[in-house]
Order: C-alpha cells, then sequence, then structure tokens
C-alpha cells in the first residue's frame, strides 16, 4: 500500500470526523418559569442545541415552547445564535452526540414537521363540586374534561417532544450520531 491510501484507511475507520467537519449537539435544561401545579416532579425547560461557534458555545435551540393549558398547546420555535450560558434560567447541558456540518440547514425543516405537544390542561369552570371549580385540571385536546375513571393521555412537554420525538428523529433520518 502507498501512504495515501494507509491514510484515507486509517482516517475511515475513526468514529467521529474531523471537528472541521462537525458541530457537537446538546440538550440543554433551564429552570422554568412557571412550575405546572399539576406536575410536581422538577422539570426543567430542554430542547436540542446544535453548537456552531466552539469558541464562544454559541448555536441553534430548536425547542417547543409554550403551555399546554393554551388552546393550541406549545409551538415550535428556533432560538438562532444563542448561548445558553448566558440564560439565568441555565442549569446545565449535556451533550448528546455530533452532526455532519453538511446536515445543519436540514434539521429545522425536520423539527418543525414534527407534531407538537398539543392542549392538555384546563380550568374547570363547570364542576358541581366547588373545591374543583376553577382549578386547573388535566384535559382531552379538545379541553374537555376526563370523565371518572377515565383514562388519561401521557403528559408530553418539552422533554418528552425533544427526548421521546426529535432526537429519535434526528437518529432515524441519519443526521445525528452519536
Amino acid at each position: 500500500l502507498r501512504p495515501s491510501h494507509v491514510f484515507i484507511w486509517i482516517s475511515n475507520m475513526s468514529d467521529n470526523p474531523p471537528a472541521s467537519e462537525r458541530y457537537r449537539v446538546f440538550t440543554p435544561e433551564f429552570d422554568t418559569a412557571a412550575p405546572d401545579p399539576l406536575d410536581p416532579a422538577k422539570r426543567y425547560h430542554t430542547g436540542v442545541f446544535i453548537q456552531t461557534d466552539p469558541d464562544i458555545f454559541e448555536g441553534d435551540l430548536f425547542h417547543v415552547t409554550g403551555d399546554i393549558i393554551a388552546a393550541k398547546g406549545m409551538y415550535f420555535d428556533v432560538k438562532e445564535s444563542y448561548t445558553p450560558g448566558a440564560s439565568a434560567h441555565f442549569h446545565r447541558t449535556t451533550e448528546i452526540g455530533w452532526i455532519y456540518k453538511v446536515d445543519f440547514p436540514r434539521i429545522r425543516g425536520i423539527l418543525e414537521a414534527l407534531p407538537t405537544p398539543t392542549k392538555q390542561q384546563g380550568i374547570d369552570f363547570w364542576s358541581h363540586d366547588p373545591s374543583k371549580r376553577n382549578k386547573i385540571t388535566w384535559t382531552k385536546e379538545n379541553g374537555e374534561l376526563y370523565g371518572p375513571g377515565e383514562q388519561r393521555r401521557p403528559i408530553i412537554k418539552c422533554n418528552e417532544w425533544t427526548h421521546q420525538i426529535a432526537i429519535p428523529k434526528l437518529r432515524q433520518e441519519g443526521i445525528l450520531h452519536s
């Protein structure tokens, strides 16, 4: 083998391409502005962060925001040229993999096409029980209250959207690598 062939063969055995060809991917976590009274477990707001500038830890944050009490639920959003650590609500970040730089322009379209969390809560204005009236309660997507013993659908907020929908979709599309 000629030296140039050896280099190509060895470089192809590496799991990761050179840093100049890829962007690192993280899931930053932020304290929430208003804790959910029906979901007492501590939750942090999260999304998919693509680090496009490693010198200042800047990039784009792809996430769903809004709330699940609103008629239309949460909506998809992108914070461009964003620095997670600059937020007063920043908690921590976890690296989840990398993408090829050439795939970066595809991410917005893929994630924007995913379903977003729908309405899942409402205010009970109609209860005959005064202790329940005007309190936040779990609802169906159309705002109707669940009946006695009726099974409630699983909660889907930014955490579930990020970890159960967005990240698996990016992996399925062959864009997000470990």
